[in-house]
């Protein structure tokens, strides 16, 4: 799971060219699943591959947030907007803490850099190992098999004062892994930055999830694109994971 160069050099745009996103509203949505499902006492939340702390900074009235990611400038960012958060450097896949949590938190498509499912298997045992009993795992697939559109052509754009931004990347699938070759132009005070770098991100089924999440013991539900409806595999709506460590 090398880190990515893009997100290293552009770190400081990457709120910008995700403005789109409903992070308070995802918030939202992690608050009423904890409250519905977790059965431990305390608050303790991990935020993994917590980024700039766009989720964050809307949990941390309610959570002891702690935030695990990979990339130190986008963290630079994270403890500028929520400084009370503490920060932790490493990735999911081999992240060793001496104490267990609450509620961990896997969004916006960061377990997909799972590539495999051996992988992912190891990174959701590493989730249940960190949790109490009767605590909650979150995460969502991005990616998944049910929702993949092969050729499709992803553009993200944004202007804002002297910075224009865009993002372009298309869907191929390899061997159940999507090699994202994005595309990432920048022009700011007239000056024009471009930059190519391949993310390696993996596409599973959720049937193949779910076996996972049953081998290793957790009670689960899946929720529609972070509402609380059941997920449909014919709905085109991201697959959210509420997972219970019973």
């Amino acid at each position: 799971m090398a880190e990515q160069e893009l997100y290293r050099k552009f770190a400081q745009y990457y709120d910008l060219i995700y403005k789109w996103m409903d992070y308070e509203g995802e918030a939202e949505f992690v608050e009423e699943m904890v409250e519905l499902h977790k059965l431990s006492p305390g608050n303790n939340l991990l935020d993994v591959a917590c980024g700039t702390g766009n989720h964050a900074q809307y949990l941390t009235h309610s959570f002891q947030v702690v935030g695990l990611d990979i990339n130190q400038e986008m963290m630079k960012i994270a403890h500028e907007k929520v400084p009370e958060m503490e920060l932790v450097t490493g990735n999911m896949q081999d992240m060793d803490f001496e104490m267990d949590f609450d509620v961990i938190i896997c969004l916006f498509s960061a377990i997909n850099y799972n590539t495999s499912l051996n992988d992912l298997s190891e990174t959701l045992k590493r989730f249940y190992d960190h949790l109490k009993l009767g605590g909650v795992l979150i995460f969502d697939l991005g990616f998944c098999i049910e929702n993949w559109d092969e050729g499709r052509v992803f553009v993200d754009a944004v202007v804002e004062g002297d910075i224009q931004l865009a993002r372009i990347s298309q869907s191929h699938l390899r061997d159940g892994v999507f090699n994202a070759n994005f595309v990432f132009l920048v022009k700011e005070d007239g000056i024009m930055d471009f930059e190519v770098d391949q993310h390696d991100i993996g596409v599973f089924s959720t049937p193949d999830v779910c076996t996972i999440l049953d081998a290793l013991g957790f009670e689960f539900n899946i929720y529609g694109d972070y509402e609380n409806i059941s997920w449909d595999e014919n709905s085109g709506k991201r697959p959210v994971f509420v997972c219970v460590k019973s």
